[in-house]
Parts: structure tokens; C-alpha cells; sequence
């Protein structure tokens, strides 16, 4: 009688492996393209709270020094960005449609993808209700070609 020891692992046990590997990176990449998009819908929400603040700044500061009108500046010349138009974001998320009223500022954010919009409209709240102001709203429109959130941001 000869005996034989075999070692090593069946092609069976190394299909399994390869599965559960597989579902496991399938799993991860999803994970890190929701939290990419999350991030930059922060980034962009970010630079428009910041943008917003400068405006009002800016319009307060016109109005005490008697000035009539007010033109919000550009992000660039806000020192929020770097690109030569002054309106995209780092992300590359456009900010844009600026309105001033007397105690909030509405803008637009354009995103470049579905995924981001969806972020920043579930950082936002579900709800798109109006700030209180008159002519101020929000509203939410993500398309599969990006999207946009036209944001009442109220000073408080």
C-alpha cells in the first residue's frame, strides 16, 4: 500500500478566495468614490459659506461708507480660488448667480457630477425650503451630467 501526502490548496478553496477579494474591493471602492464625493460636495459648500461671508462684509462695509451699490468679487479676487475666471472651486465645482438682499446672499453651485450633488444635498438637509428672506429659496436639481443647489445662505 503507498501512501501519498499531497499538500497545497484546491483550485475549488483558490476560487473562493478570489471571490470573497473581489466582493471585498467591490465593496471598497464604493466606499471611497461616496467619501471623494462627499468631500468635495464639503470643499464647495465650504468655499461658498466662506464666500458668502465676504460678500456680506463687503456690502456692509459699501453701505457704511456710503456707496449706493455693491458687486460681489469674484473668488478669485475673494482669495478663494486660483483659477483665472475666479469661479470654479478647487473641486471643480462652479459658483455663480450671486444675489445680495438685505440679510442673506443666494448663489448657485454647479457640481460636475450626480454623485456630488447627491452629497451636498444630503449635507444640506432634505429639505429646500426657503431661508425666510423674500426672493430668497433653494432648490436642488442633480442630473446624471452634475447638477446644481441654488443656496440661501442668511446671516445671522
Amino acid at each position: 500500500m503507498k501512501r501519498t501526502n499531497e499538500s497545497g490548496r484546491s483550485m475549488v478553496e483558490m476560487l473562493g478566495v478570489l471571490a470573497i477579494i473581489g466582493v471585498l474591493s467591490i465593496g471598497g471602492i464604493a466606499g471611497y468614490s461616496m467619501a471623494m464625493n462627499r468631500y468635495r460636495a464639503n470643499e464647495a459648500l465650504d468655499i461658498a459659506n466662506k464666500y458668502a461671508v465676504i460678500v456680506f462684509a463687503g456690502k456692509q462695509t459699501n453701505e457704511a461708507m456710503g456707496g449706493s451699490s455693491y458687486t460681489a468679487p469674484t473668488l478669485k479676487a475673494a482669495g478663494l480660488t486660483t483659477n483665472t475666471d475666479g469661479t470654479k472651486t478647487p473641486g471643480g465645482e462652479t459658483i455663480s448667480n450671486v444675489q445680495i438682499f438685505d440679510d442673506a446672499v443666494q448663489l448657485q453651485i454647479g457640481f460636475t457630477s450626480e454623485g456630488v450633488c447627491k452629497a451636498a444635498k444630503s449635507i444640506l438637509g432634505a429639505s429646500t425650503s426657503a431661508a425666510g428672506t423674500e426672493g430668497c429659496k433653494d432648490t436642488v436639481d442633480c442630473k446624471a451630467s452634475g447638477g446644481s443647489i441654488t443656496y440661501c445662505f442668511k446671516q445671522s
